[in-house]
This record gives structure tokens, C-alpha cells and sequence, in this order.
């Protein structure tokens, strides 16, 4: 069942930036390799869902704590399901050279008005974007340093189960987004089985919330960009399939690893 949560979609960056007064002939020399990726924590309702992105710009910050003016990246557009890639795949939409020396601390994407979901039910629904995302929707406190000779890779992750809601018989589209660099945090990966409680992963720390869909007979899942510390992690069976639902805190998640849940996997009890 393809309705897992995670898309990434890479966006790669080479664009002249005002704020460093480079020389277009120069950029390449000093420059930092830029990508940002979309990623996806998964609803358990949804089977598909469509963002209709039209241009990525990016903000940034001189390593004097001067911010620039928005810079729009080599993006020509598209519509992409949230919710077909997942657990790691990604997806490029441009390439591209930003100068270094200074951070990226906020991303502003314009969509279109081609967002729309589809439900396990499979009834497509048109999404009306919220008044809060009428112009842009911006994302603060991305905090990627751009280090010459280096790329840079921003992970953009909008958690579909909690951006859509419903007022009146008509649903709209308000993304809560958070953005940071690849690198942060650590990664939780574990399996769950059997595959016929159509299980969904959920886990919780602090107000956090991050879903997604284990994948494939072995039921892997997994979830990256996590705060140090443990999470509460909960493996949710389908209420029809006759299984238990199991509760459990994971090991300890460390910066730049990936931690394992065992057993590998863990199978979800008869009721």
C-alpha cells in the first residue's frame, strides 16, 4: 500500500546572491553547493496528496549577521505527491551554485492553485489554500551555514496529517513546515510486521509529532532530522485488521546516527 509518508525532493542551488556582491565570473570559485530537499511526514487518512509548488526562494544572512533580500532559485515549477516517495527517496528540481560565507535562515515557496488530495476511499478532493499561505509559505529557522567547496544539503519536511483541514465542506491547505540542514539530528529506523494490520508509525517527543507508513513485507520505517534524546514511539494497527497497537520509547537518538529499534522487526499481536 503506497500511502507512505515520506517524499524528498532535492533542490540544488547556483544563484547569484546580492547580499555578497560576488561577480558572476567569481561565484563558482567561492561558492557553496546548495540542496534543499522536501520530505513529508505522512497522514494516516491520505493515500495521495499534491503540492502545487511555483517558485523556492531563499533568504539569507552574511557571516555578519546581515540578512539579504530574497534570492529566487533556477525553478521552473511542478506538482508533487507528498506522499509517493518516502523513507529517504528523493527527487531533484535544480542545481545550482550559492555563494559562501553566510547562512540560509528562511525558505519562501509561492504555490499554485492545483493542490489537492486523494483518500484512501480513493475520492480526489481539491485543496483551497489557507488565507495564512494566500501569498507564500515561509519557513523560519532553517539555520544551513554555507560552507565553500561544500554541498549543502536543507531538508524541508511538511507533516501532511496535521496541514489540511476541513471548515464549512471545504478543505484547504495550510502546510506546517519545518526546515533544516541534512546533517542535524539523528534518524530512528525500525520494522514492523505483519503487513495485514496496514500499521502506521507514529512518534512523539516535546510536542513533536512525525508520522509515516512502514514499506515493503519487511515493514521498514524510518525518520530523520529527530532531536538527541528518546522518542515515544507508536506502532498503530489498523483498528479492522485484529492487532494490537504497541507503545514503546526508543534508545537514545544521537546526533549524526541512526538508531535501531529491535527486535528487527517487531510484530504487532492478535487481538
Amino acid at each position: 500500500m503506497n500511502r507512505n509518508g515520506i517524499l524528498s525532493v532535492v533542490l540544488t542551488g547556483m544563484v547569484l546572491f546580492i547580499l555578497f556582491s560576488c561577480g558572476k565570473e567569481d561565484i563558482s570559485e567561492n561558492a557553496a553547493r546548495l540542496r534543499i530537499k522536501l520530505t513529508d511526514a505522512a497522514s494516516p487518512v491520505l493515500k495521495e496528496m499534491y503540492l502545487d509548488i511555483e517558485t523556492i526562494e531563499v533568504l539569507a544572512t552574511d557571516s555578519a549577521g546581515n540578512e539579504g533580500d530574497w534570492v529566487a532559485l533556477a525553478f521552473t515549477g511542478g506538482e508533487y505527491n507528498l506522499l509517493k516517495l518516502m523513507n529517504g527517496r528523493t527527487v531533484q528540481l535544480t542545481d545550482e551554485y550559492f555563494p559562501s560565507g553566510g547562512k540560509i535562515d528562511k525558505i519562501r515557496m509561492t504555490l499554485g492553485n492545483n493542490n489537492r488530495m486523494v483518500t484512501v476511499t480513493n475520492d480526489p478532493i481539491p485543496l483551497q489554500k489557507s488565507p495564512s499561505i494566500t501569498e507564500h509559505l515561509i519557513i523560519h529557522d532553517v539555520d544551513a551555514a554555507l560552507t565553500a567547496h561544500f554541498i549543502i544539503n536543507i531538508v524541508i519536511d511538511i507533516n501532511a496529517a496535521l496541514s489540511v483541514y476541513e471548515l464549512n465542506g471545504n478543505w484547504y491547505l495550510d502546510p506546517r513546515a519545518r526546515a533544516y540542514p541534512e546533517t542535524w539530528g539523528g534518524s530512528l529506523r525500525g520494522y514492523v510486521t505483519p503487513p495485514e494490520a496496514s500499521p502506521v508509525v507514529l512518534i512523539t517527543r516535546e510536542g513533536d509529532s512525525l508520522f509515516t507508513f512502514p514499506e515493503g513485507e519487511e515493514g521498514m520505517y524510518l525518520f530523520t532530522g529527530l532531536h538527541e534524546g528518546k522518542w515515544k514511539v507508536h506502532l498503530i494497527a489498523n483498528p479492522e485488521s485484529g492487532y494490537r497497537d504497541t507503545i514503546f520509547y526508543s534508545d537514545s537518538i544521537l546526533q549524526g546516527k541512526i538508531t535501531e529499534i529491535t527486535p528487527k522487526p517487531i510484530r504487532l499481536l492478535e487481538q
